[in-house]
């Protein structure tokens, strides 16, 4: 309790907090005793509040309602209306690494359900969660793991899946707690998912634009509001599991925001491209006029300086390129002549000779043009 204070105390300081509540369910004596107790050892008001132990009462919106008969609009932060919520947790850390350097390194984890001895481990993060369920006892019978509470926890794809900082409770599961569900029946309409949701939204209709596939309408009955508590799931007499389109419903939406922004991206970089493309290009045609204004300034003024040569300077400038050819080709050494049998010496000779032959045959024409 007093490091959690400590923590709060660091919180008050960073965002000039005037008033500091802090709530615990009424069915934990202990913690509140400790925390009162703590709290008034303090030199400012701190208001520890005894909450009704009602599911979902740990969310922040629910909380900050009970605590403040406030509520968050939808769409908006508790931010926005001057309330911020912190998990103790959260508190306890902050003031380990501010007071000590610590960094978060570890997790308190509840492993209970179908274990030998039901119990709290302080774990480091990374641990597997199979390492967990052996300390605390695994039984026969084992027909999966989830990563949180019976209602809103993740079903485990494998007991290899390390402990996270979200990581809170470990719930093994067996065919006597959780029994394989009913098959799901039609939406009878009843409304009772609606009585039952904490955050007052209409399930049933989120049920229907996601099953429909018409994300757009699920948004405009505030779909991202609802906390996947999962108390319209437990109500539902047709036994829909409502929590689980609601999860597949923000997911597709989010996987279309982000194709979105990877298009919207794609097209901008596109348009830029073009648009330097086409930058570059009247670039360079300016440069090119530039250059063509000035030589022909320059020719108006001294035309022996167009500097193109006349055909007597070409002719010599080819023949010039032809005598280094030849001399290079001359300076070539052929590889591979030593040790050569008189069979294959003669050879050579004879298709140098024939080369020869070519070679003057191909100049005779060349000379008879130069006498005309």
């Amino acid at each position: 309790a007093d490091e959690i204070l400590q923590g709060v105390a660091i919180m008050r300081h960073l965002l000039g907090s005037t008033e500091i509540l802090v709530g615990i369910e009424d069915n934990k004596p202990e913690a509140l005793a400790s925390m009162r107790a703590a709290a008034a050892r303090l030199d400012y008001a701190v208001e520890v509040v005894s909450l009704p132990a009602r599911y979902p009462g740990g969310g922040a919106k629910q909380m900050i309602e009970t605590l403040t008969g406030k509520q968050v609009p939808s769409g908006k932060l508790s931010t926005d209306i001057g309330i911020q919520v912190f998990n103790v947790g959260t508190a306890y850390s902050l003031a380990r690494a501010v007071h000590h350097g610590e960094p978060l390194i570890s997790r308190l984890v509840t492993v209970t359900g179908h274990v030998l001895r039901p119990q709290n481990f302080e774990v480091l993060i990374g641990t597997p969660m199979h390492t967990l369920i052996t300390l605390a006892g695994d039984r026969d019978g084992t027909t999966g793991v989830l990563m949180g509470g019976p209602m809103m926890g993740v079903p485990m794809p494998d007991l290899e899946v390390p402990v996270v900082k979200a990581t809170n409770c470990i719930l093994v599961k067996s065919k006597e707690l959780f029994p394989p569900l009913p098959r799901a029946l039609p939406c009878i309409r009843c409304t009772r998912c609606a009585d039952a949701c904490p955050a007052e939204l209409q399930p049933q209709e989120l049920f229907r634009f996601a099953k429909a596939g018409d994300f757009g309408r699920a948004q405009e009955y505030h779909l991202f509001d609802c906390i996947e508590c999962g108390c319209c799931s437990y109500v539902c007499p047709s036994h829909i599991p409502l929590v689980d389109f609601y999860r597949f419903a923000k997911s597709e939406i989010w996987a279309r925001e982000k194709d979105k922004r990877a298009a919207d991206l794609a097209r901008e970089r596109h348009e830029f491209r073009l648009f330097r493309q086409e930058r570059e290009k009247k670039e360079k045609a300016e440069k090119l006029a530039a250059k063509a204004q000035a030589k022909r300034a320059e020719l108006a003024t001294d035309p022996s300086a167009s500097g193109a040569p006349d055909a007597d300077a070409k002719k010599a400038l080819i023949a010039a390129a032809l005598a280094r050819a030849q001399a290079k080709k001359a300076e070539v050494a052929p590889k591979n002549t030593d040790n050569l049998t008189p069979d294959t010496q003669r050879e050579i000779e004879e298709i140098e000779a024939r080369r020869s032959k070519i070679r003057e045959l191909a100049r005779k024409p060349l000379e008879s043009e130069e006498k005309t």
